[in-house]
């Protein structure tokens, strides 16, 4: 199975969990993405619009008012996954207190990479305490730049596409795709371009891995003269995602 029909694979499942924002922001990224497959594209964006329509239709299939997005949010992940959906068609200005509440106190970090997206998605100013990892620290969404318009993820792309994309494209995306849940991740927080060879030789260290291949790392390693890089610390492998 190559890189495009696990991804494919893994946004049906997505679906058929009815964990919609999820499928969208996979499918979101690999559609921004310069080169994706025709036949791959166009089942990718029907599924795009089908996340769309089911989530428009769940908004409006059911009126929520605050103590039901609360109890859903502070609920299961699965139940707090919800709630996202909810507050994404929301104006989530009227929920910032509940959301701080929550973020402010060891939250579950695929919940907390949500809820940090959709106050970036909807400009939110408002000061914002969020716990993360133990860190205790204040952010402003609309200050927090999105990760496509960073300078650093241009450069990062770059350098996995002058290592990879012509020789093993599937190789490519792959580290494209841990590259962009690393930095959706570390939300609020950005990379420095100081740290872009750091991270893209983390990552690349973390996709081989994942396929058994360490000897091809190294081989890369010496071959780039990469070894002064190695050993940055990535959060895919804290929290084992």
């Amino acid at each position: 199975m190559d890189y495009y029909d696990r991804l494919l694979e893994d946004v049906k499942a997505l679906i058929k969990d009815e964990k919609f924002i999820e499928a969208r922001q996979l499918l979101d990224v690999e559609l921004n993405m310069p080169y994706v497959p025709l036949q791959y594209e166009q089942e990718y964006q029907s599924l795009f619009t089908y996340c769309n329509q089911q989530l428009a239709g769940n908004a409006k299939s059911k009126t929520y008012d605050q103590e039901d997005i609360e109890a859903l949010l502070f609920g299961s992940v699965d139940q707090a996954s919800v709630a996202c959906e909810i507050l994404a068609t929301s104006n989530v200005r009227q929920h910032l207190e509940m959301i701080e509440k929550y973020l402010s106190d060891k939250p579950n970090v695929l919940i907390r990479t949500l809820l940090i997206e959709i106050l970036i998605d909807q400009n939110i100013h408002e000061e914002i305490k969020l716990d993360y990892d133990g860190l205790h620290v204040e952010f402003i969404a609309a200050y927090v730049e999105p990760i496509a318009e960073r300078e650093s993820t241009e450069v990062m792309v770059k350098i996995l596409s002058d290592d990879f994309e012509n020789d093993n494209p599937t190789f490519y995306k792959m580290c494209i795709d841990c590259l962009v849940k690393e930095l959706y991740f570390r939300l609020p927080f950005s990379v420095v371009e100081e740290e872009s060879r750091y991270l893209t030789t983390a990552i690349t260290a973390y996709v081989y891995e994942s396929l058994g291949d360490k000897d091809q790392f190294d081989a890369y390693i010496k071959e780039k003269d990469l070894a002064k890089y190695v050993g940055y610390d990535l959060k895919l492998k804290e929290y084992r995602v």
